[in-house]
């Protein structure tokens, strides 16, 4: 059957207003919940299409429970919403199928209950540890926001939150929302310690006719670009699939876009290089308008009296280890030198 798209998370915002939210306060009038879409998914982060329909997406959502209420409820709540939820909402069958070889599900239509739905009904701890790992949520130290999964930091504070009868969900997210002072500055040192790695590789490429070379490096060094904006932006970057949609929603896209895509596309060296350099130029221009960041240099020079063009990546790195004053952090980027 063909069924016309809508957004997931609208979807499943519904599905917890019109139908899941009814059912528990009937048949649970006094257990307290919280109810979401947040973690994995095209629906989640809002790049959901019609192609999306195809797995893991329909009629779902997190039912979180209390820490004291979930061993009790958990088990008494999926047989009940199984009995008792209708066959699909809005068109779409809230049924799935058994997961498949690759755990994935599908929205399988079914004429009577039980319904194989695909409503998580968990606690907070479980699903911190499942996403983030073993965390002291409560007291994080700058080590354990370097350990954490970037795009596990960005699923966990994506989506929607449909009901915080917890008053758990929303201060958590709002204190994952991105890394705190001394720990952004890290990140972007990181990534321009990436930039320092391999900026004058461009010219040894170009000196020695190497263009499937360069075009190797010029992609890589493109794409940490990009991710520093994401990072100066206080944006977790999304992995590869999402990475050029999201690129689009950051306020420096129509500044930035040109220049990457000219150092992309350019068949020419000399123009690839010039491009990639008002880049560097460009982003530390970004970085310099944001007054709680260390000032940068954006100068292009020469590398060491070579005629290779480079921004001196390792100084922009220094001066954001200065800027540094926890030990740990410190140690981290020192030995990633």
């Amino acid at each position: 059957m063909n069924r016309t798209f809508i957004p997931g998370l609208e979807l499943c915002e519904g599905y917890y207003f019109d139908i899941v939210k009814p059912l528990l306060e009937k048949e649970f009038p006094s257990l307290v919940h919280s109810a979401a879409l947040m973690g994995y998914g095209s629906d989640v982060l809002g790049y959901d299409n019609a192609t999306s329909m195809d797995h893991n997406w329909g009629p779902r959502m997190q039912i979180f429970l209390s820490e004291q209420d979930f061993p009790d409820y958990a088990g008494k709540i999926d047989s009940f919403l199984r009995a008792n939820l209708p066959a699909e909402y809005r068109g779409f069958p809230t049924n799935f199928s058994q997961p498949r070889y690759d755990q994935t599900q599908v929205m399988e239509a079914i004429s009577a209950p039980p319904v194989n739905h695909l409503i998580e009904i968990v606690n907070l701890s479980f699903y911190i540890k499942k996403y983030l790992g073993e965390i002291d949520i409560d007291n994080l130290k700058a080590v354990d926001w370097v350990k954490m999964n970037e795009q596990n930091l960005l699923e966990m504070t994506s989506g929607r939150v449909f009901h915080d009868g917890l008053g758990t969900l929303i201060p958590l997210r709002d204190k994952l929302y991105f890394y705190p002072g001394e720990v952004w500055i890290y990140r972007l040192a990181v990534l321009w310690k990436q930039i320092e790695d391999e900026e004058p590789f461009i010219g040894r490429c170009i000196e020695n006719s190497d263009f499937t070379g360069m075009k190797i490096l010029v992609a890589r060094l493109t794409e940490t670009m990009i991710k520093i904006c994401f990072t100066i932006e206080k944006k977790y970057i999304p992995y590869s699939k999402w990475f050029g949609s999201a690129f689009k929603c950051l306020d420096c896209y129509t500044e930035i876009v040109g220049l990457a895509d000219t150092a992309l596309t350019e068949n020419d060296p000399a123009r690839i290089e010039d491009a990639l350099c008002r880049l560097y130029e460009k982003t530390v221009e970004l970085h310099n308008r944001r007054g709680e960041l260390p000032h940068l240099d954006n100068s292009i020079r020469n590398f060491f009296g070579r005629p290779y063009r480079v921004i001196f990546a390792e100084t922009i790195v220094e001066k954001l280890r200065d800027a540094i004053a926890d030990p740990e952090l410190k140690t981290f980027l020192t030995e990633s030198k």
